[in-house]
């Protein structure tokens, strides 16, 4: 009988997870060990070739690679009938499903899951590997918790390599096939003319914006009006929620969402990039001139504070000339991997158990230092990887804005 009796010899099955039209995802437990995973059984029949094609390709990837924000695949049983993935449990489910319930991410909290989603892509892109349907839906949340600040920090995992791609040869290697969902499609995907793993960039733009705002960059009444807007691709940011967005934040979207790929920055500049780094302003001040006028009003005594300290620093400076400060340094690693595996096909005869193995392979940690990319050259004037702690006047006091860094991961954790 194909009932999956096997796989049941090995594992215990709990709730369903999900339902779709050929199959199903169920919480299970390894009777041995008590950890807890997410199955998905297939139903080939229903499922049809062209879905079974689909699993295969993410089975043969998934195998191929390891990464702490990649879903990790533990086993694959087979049997005439079914098809059974034992992968990583998500518990906190879609990040669609999060952003759905809060409305939008802060900035900070923005940042810390396209830094993990940016670290997974250029792994991925490092192997050859272009995922091409990356979307809020296809990225799973492992854990969260709310920090000190009252925000959010996700364990992201990117997940369904349904539509991914293995690119031989050269990493500027062309595809040509339109795939993925259509707000997240960059425009040379829509035209289906020589694209490469820079759409997997577009797509993390559009979730960005999407994090930021709680709607997607681009909206239209049809699929055709949709694709025209994407071929423009203008960003717009007159939602008062982007009044709080600082200006670098902006600028890395406009960078990922670059009409011409060419001109698009890698998800390794990204990773670079100061607003990933943490070396950027936090959220935008106010400029109009009035706003300015009220905050001195609610807090006078800033100023005369800003004119004391400005007083004793010349005192200091006075005494200091000859000093010179040395400029920062640090080093940046590089991405290292290996080889890919290849899988030996097997005739489908009874029940199969496929355990995944992995050669082994150099450390996956993405360089998260404090460095200028090489696309820094596109920030607005006046962000610095270590700003200069000069004196204040009485204008410079209400008018600079604060500089702010953030830790990709709080030291405390609450429950949520």
């Amino acid at each position: 009988m194909d009932n999956g009796a096997a796989i049941q010899e090995f594992y215990t099955f709990g709730k369903i997870l999900g339902q779709g039209s050929f199959g199903m995802v169920i919480e299970a437990t390894d009777k041995e060990t008590e950890t807890k995973w997410a199955i998905k059984k297939v139903n080939k029949d229903k499922a049809g070739s062209s879905a079974v094609k689909l699993l295969e390709r993410e089975v043969n990837i998934l195998k191929s690679v390891k990464h702490e924000h990649i879903i990790h695949l533990e086993q694959v049983f087979e049997t005439p009938k079914k098809m059974y993935l034992v992968m990583e449990l998500c518990e906190d489910g879609e990040l669609k499903e999060i952003l759905d319930r809060k409305g939008h991410f802060s900035e900070n909290e923005t940042r810390w899951i396209i830094q993990r989603l940016a670290s997974a892509i250029a792994y991925l892109h490092n192997k050859d590997i272009v995922h091409r349907d990356l979307k809020l839906e296809n990225i799973m949340v492992k854990s969260s918790f709310i920090d000190d600040n009252n925000e959010m920090n996700l364990n992201i995992k990117v997940t369904d390599f349904g539509l991914a791609v293995k690119m031989h040869g050269r990493s500027e290697a062309m595809l040509q096939t339109t795939c993925g969902t259509p707000i997240y499609m960059a425009p040379e995907v829509i035209n289906a003319h020589d694209y490469s793993q820079q759409c997997d960039i577009w797509s993390i733009g559009v979730i960005m914006y999407l994090l930021l705002c709680g709607e997607p960059p681009f909206l239209a009444s049809s699929e055709e009006k949709l694709f025209e807007l994407i071929r423009k691709g203008e960003l717009h940011f007159e939602d008062p929620v982007w009044e709080s967005i600082s200006d670098c934040a902006k600028s890395v979207l406009k960078q990922l969402m670059k009409v011409d790929p060419a001109h698009r920055i890698t998800a390794k500049e990204l990773l670079d990039n100061q607003w990933i780094t943490g070396n950027t302003l936090s959220s935008a001040r106010p400029t109009n001139v009035l706003e300015m006028m009220k905050e001195w009003k609610n807090n006078p005594e800033s100023d005369e504070e800003n004119t004391t300290d400005q007083k004793d620093n010349w005192s200091i400076q006075e005494k200091l000339k000859d000093y010179q400060p040395g400029s920062p340094s640090g080093n940046v690693q590089d991405i290292s991997s290996t080889s890919d595996e290849e899988e030996e096909k097997q005739s489908t005869a009874y029940v199969k158990k496929f355990p995944v193995t992995r050669k082994k392979e150099n450390a996956d940690n993405l360089d998260t230092k404090c460095a200028r990319s090489t696309s820094s050259r596109h920030l607005p004037g006046g962000f610095k990887a270590e700003p200069e702690k000069s004196p204040m006047t009485s204008s410079q006091g209400t008018a600079n804005k604060y500089i702010a860094k953030s830790n990709a991961v709080p030291r405390t954790k609450k429950k949520l």
